[in-house]
């Protein structure tokens, strides 16, 4: 074909726009189809599928002695390349890079290493900045701790810590002879938090853990009086009678109805719907987000279309409407340190709507972003943030950093959770009185 001839099809081609629409639409499937085998066949260095995921105890983590080192830099280097936070954390990477190697030259211990990649991890000061393999090796099964006013209680035991001498109310003063507060402060800098306040918490939840001991020795003011008590702590998890639900709710009063939504996972918006429709005639909803450590960003957009009153700005920028059997009446929620990830982007959405008002103590401050999985060549898996798509909310909020602040600060305190009162869902009653 000469020249001519071409020039003469290209001219026909785009005199028909259906012609051109095909030949667009095709190159379209064909660029498409490229990037999928190049991410098929040539994936990017380090980068692991979640059901990969292998977990470890940490004295049997699959890396040797000899490969501590390749191991590490294998880690620092993806995070030096993908870890969006850098600057704005104020992190001093080759500083922490320098020491972590001097640590690992005269390092022969698995939990030893262990620990420094928690402890490196921590420096990141980042929630979902984490390692996915390493687990504790000793610990007690159940949730079972809560903190108020930065002292230490039992609350509500499982099974298991009963089993190990543990009692409602219990406050925790010393552990292995430390004062609780030390111990909490020594060890936050194994814990990722992306807030002082957070990582307390988080620091405080793993009292009952261990990676070096199958035993603690706890100091307890039991009933106004001391005593001290040693732990046995697990080896393996058992499986429990009653499995956790998502979704919990019931009727505080006859006007009054709560939902507590624990988790962003899994059936948690269809559990939310179904306790939603129980309680819709009521004029008041207190929905509880303090338990809630996140789960999927569409759960909350989706639970926030069943409250707000009409079309919003989500946290993400985009436009939400009402769900067709959206709640009516007024709502509360309920917020706590432990509010993270996509409990966090619910918050946002709920705060900046005008639709609801908060109540408790300032949220963990993550919510998130896109998050990648990666795995070393020595089969450690570990997850970073890459980043938001906007580094802030359509009001201007950012989205990792700084916890979410409620409209009414309301701390816990010590005297009513003794005397079994909850003061956030107290005052949440209160208001509504109001």
């Amino acid at each position: 074909m000469n020249r001519f001839s071409i020039t003469l099809l290209l001219h026909k081609c785009i005199m028909k726009k259906s012609v051109v629409l095909m030949i667009v639409t095709f190159g379209l499937i064909v660029s498409i189809f490229a990037v999928f085998a190049l991410n098929r066949w040539y994936p990017t260095h380090g980068h692991a599928d979640w059901d990969e995921v292998q977990q470890f105890t940490a004295g049997k983590i699959p890396v040797n002695p000899k490969d501590f080192r390749s191991d590490f830099e294998e880690i620092f280097e993806q995070v030096k390349k993908k870890y969006p936070y850098i600057t704005k954390k104020h992190i001093n990477l080759d500083s922490i890079h320098a020491t972590c190697l001097q640590r690992i030259d005269t390092m022969q211990s698995k939990v030893a290493y262990s620990l420094l990649i928690m402890e490196f991890f921590a420096n990141l000061k980042c929630t979902h900045a984490n390692n996915e393999s390493i687990l504790y090796p000793w610990f007690i099964q159940g949730d079972n701790i809560t903190v108020i006013e930065n002292r230490v209680f039992i609350n509500h035991p499982s099974v298991f810590a009963i089993k190990a001498g543990l009692q409602d109310k219990d406050e925790i003063v010393t552990v292995d002879g430390v004062s609780t507060n030390k111990w909490v402060m020594h060890n936050s800098k194994y814990v990722s938090a992306s807030t002082d306040a957070t990582r307390y918490l988080l620091s405080a939840l793993t009292i009952l853990c261990s990676y070096t001991s199958s035993i603690k020795t706890l100091g307890i003011i039991r009933h106004g009086r001391p005593i001290t008590i040693t732990i046995h702590l697990q080896s393996k998890s058992f499986p429990t009678k009653e499995e956790e639900q998502n979704v919990t709710w019931r009727m505080v009063s006859s006007k009054v109805g709560y939902i507590n939504v624990k988790s962003m996972q899994d059936n948690a918006y269809t559990e939310f719907t179904k306790a939603l429709k129980h309680l819709s005639k009521l004029p008041y909803l207190i929905v509880d987000v303090r338990q809630n450590g996140g789960g999927n960003s569409w759960i909350g957009d989706n639970i926030a279309q069943n409250l707000i009153k009409g079309k919003r700005r989500n946290w993400n920028g985009s436009t939400i409407s009402p769900s067709p059997n959206s709640y009516k009446g007024k709502v509360i929620i309920l917020m706590g340190n432990y509010s993270c990830s996509s409990a966090e982007t619910f918050l946002i959405t709920m705060k900046e709507s005008g639709d609801a008002v908060l109540v408790g103590t300032s949220s963990a401050g993550d919510t998130g972003g896109v998050i990648c999985l990666f795995k070393t060549s020595h089969g450690i898996f570990y997850r970073l943030p890459v980043g938001h798509s906007s580094g802030s909310s359509p009001k201007g909020f950012p989205l990792e950093g700084k916890g979410i602040s409620p409209n009414y600060l309301v701390p816990m305190k010590v005297n009513d959770f003794l005397s079994g009162k909850d003061t956030q869902l107290s005052y949440a009653l209160q208001l509504f009185q109001k």
